[in-house]
């Protein structure tokens, strides 16, 4: 079927060029918006010769006239002779070889189409281009005869089309999986223009005299757009992808705006000890499971500029620093996410081990400065103890030497009953100093304890003390066990027991026993005196000062409940006292341990 319009014939081939060339057009339009993209400007730039060729390619055929075939099939060479270099320079950029386009690679491809261009619109006057022509009375085509111009198009052509090409077929092997369906596509858009061609040049087509190559054209673009709304291609292109991302030595993960990875470099997967199989396509929750929280604070923001993930891989813990940047399409609507990760496992443990030491050298510091604190508060008790015990011991001596001297042997029992009091005093005072400092520096390991056994150690320590006082000690059948270390638990028991016993009633009734606290896993141990008990202005001094409350005729030196916080602290525990204050009725002192 056909209707004649004037000195035009209108056929179904007609309709089919002239939706060609609209199809160009809105391909270039919709195309145009992501001309910051390099290499798609050059891409809706050949959509526009396409379009061109299409047009006056759709008016030449339908011409009955030769004279208006000639001058529309002239005008057609405007598409024809910028198709190609258009397409070319897109393919350099597709692979990113943008720096090969120069002033004189473009000086050159252009001016060689302006010439070929010359050469067709003055071919009446030459005839080098085409040597003749005819019209095809059945087809209405236009038959030539071609000269050495048409074949030095031909050629100029066809070679820009092989580069083009063989820009882009590498890249099939180059890029990863999820790339290679994206271009082999384009691969094929790039194929079919050239069969179109050989059809018409070589009249192998169905039609003779039929030019195909601006259809076949159309149906290139068509498959361009569809790579682009399937994939997404020109809204991230894989530029540089194997130059920048496969040397890149940190991470790199590109995922879309449903979190799912589209892509990773090598070094990613070289750190994270995963396949590609196994990361391609899955959800960063997938990849990391156990920081799905972290992964849902990244989601809202658009870039971070550092933050830390610590992941469990292969057995080991491993420690990342991550960046993020958005990826925005054309539009400046947010399409996916870079996410490059560092691994920062040697500098985390080393920075962790500074910090370690530093809060050991900080305990030690603080131990020291408590001791130098238990020192100078305990210095004028101690001093003025140890001053008069070995005055005591210098005096006696003396008057030892005198009374052998003057052979008055009467006192010398009781001189030396005096030095010997004096010395043990002085050894006692010597004692607790280094009980305190090894409990500051000695390392244990606890372990359960025999309370009943130690508080037989004890008694056996304090047997002249418990004779000479007439104490009672009421003790439980059974103990409940706890973690601790026996010789300092016997040193807690020893100043407990002794301080009961000086400061109790007369006689001294002591009573011990012990307490579970479930739900806080530890044990209270306790005794309970029947002395004066203590006010609570006095409770406020018990473990800090190393007072004696004005009791000058009971001896020591009141750093016994120094030693005795010191050590239950060190075991996990705590010490207290509780009091009334009211005569009789005494104190009970405690300390806890725990019970694993």
């Amino acid at each position: 079927m056909h209707h004649e319009i004037g000195t035009y014939l209108i056929t179904p081939l007609t309709i089919i060029l002239l939706m060609s060339g609209v199809t160009g057009i809105i391909i270039s339009v919709y195309l145009y918006k992501y001309r910051k993209t390099p290499g798609i400007l050059h891409l809706s730039l050949l959509q526009i010769a396409i379009a061109a060729w299409a047009f006056f390619y759709a008016l030449e055929y339908s011409a009955t006239v030769i004279e208006s075939k000639i001058f529309w099939s002239k005008l057609s060479y405007l598409g024809i002779v910028f198709a190609p270099v258009f397409f070319y320079l897109f393919s350099l950029h597709f692979a990113y070889k943008q720096h090969r386009i120069n002033a004189t690679l473009l000086a050159l491809l252009f001016g060689l189409s302006a010439i070929f261009l010359i050469s067709v619109t003055t071919n009446d006057y030459h005839f080098l281009h085409w040597k003749s022509y005819h019209v095809d009375p059945k087809l209405n085509t236009t038959i030539y005869t071609y000269g050495i111009s048409f074949w030095l198009v031909f050629a100029f052509n066809y070679i820009l089309l092989t580069l083009s090409i063989a820009n882009i077929i590498p890249l099939i092997f180059k890029y990863p999986e999820n790339y290679q369906q994206q271009i082999i596509f384009i691969v094929i858009a790039c194929v079919f223009p050239v069969v179109g061609n050989v059809m018409y040049v070589f009249n192998v087509g169905p039609i003779q005299g039929f030019d195909w190559t601006p259809i076949f054209f159309a149906f290139s673009g068509v498959i361009l757009t569809y790579i682009n709304l399937r994939f997404g291609i020109f809204d991230l292109v894989p530029i540089a992808r194997n130059k920048l991302l496969a040397i890149l030595p940190d991470g790199v993960i590109i995922v879309d705006k449903h979190r799912r990875i589209a892509d990773v470099n090598p070094a990613f997967l070289e750190l994270t000890h995963r396949s590609k199989n196994d990361t391609i396509g899955k959800s960063l929750a997938d990849v990391f499971p156990k920081q799905k929280s972290l992964i849902d604070q990244l989601a809202p923001k658009e870039q971070i500029e550092s933050m830390d993930l610590e992941a469990e891989l292969s057995g080991q813990l491993t420690y990342f620093d991550i960046r993020v940047t958005s990826l925005f399409d054309q539009a400046n609507q947010m399409n996916g996410k870079l996410i490059v990760l560092r691994n920062i496992t040697e500098k985390t443990i080393y920075q962790q081990s500074i910090q370690n030491t530093n809060q050991q050298l900080k305990k030690e510091i603080e131990e020291k400065e408590k001791l130098i604190a238990d020192l100078d508060a305990f210095d004028h008790t101690v001093a003025h103890d140890l001053k008069n015990v070995i005055g005591a011991i210098v005096t006696s001596n003396d008057l030892l030497k005198l009374e052998i001297e003057n052979k008055n042997y009467q006192n010398l029992e009781e001189i030396i009953e005096l030095i010997q009091l004096s010395a043990n005093k002085s050894f006692h005072v010597i004692k607790e100093l280094l009980t305190m400092a090894s409990v500051r520096q000695q390392d244990i390991k606890r372990e359960q304890v025999d309370m009943a056994g130690i508080l037989k150690e004890c008694e056996i320590r304090l047997d002249d003390m418990i004779k000479t006082s007439n104490v009672t000690i009421i003790k439980p059948k059974e103990w409940p066990t706890a973690l601790g270390y026996s010789p300092w638990i016997e040193e807690v028991w020893v100043n407990y027991i002794s301080n009961a016993i000086k400061y109790g009633g007369k006689p001294p009734v002591l009573e011990l026993g012990a307490k579970q606290f479930y739900h806080e896993k530890k044990i209270r141990y306790w005794i309970k005196d029947n002395g004066n008990g203590l006010t609570k202005q006095d409770q406020t001094k018990l473990f800090k000062k190393y007072e004696r409350f004005n009791q000058t005729h009971i001896e020591g030196t009141g750093l016994g409940l120094s030693i005795v916080k010191r050590i239950v602290e060190k075991l996990g525990g705590e010490v207290g006292v509780i009091s009334a204050g009211i005569k009789g009725e005494g104190c009970i002192f405690y300390f806890t341990l725990p019970q694993e």
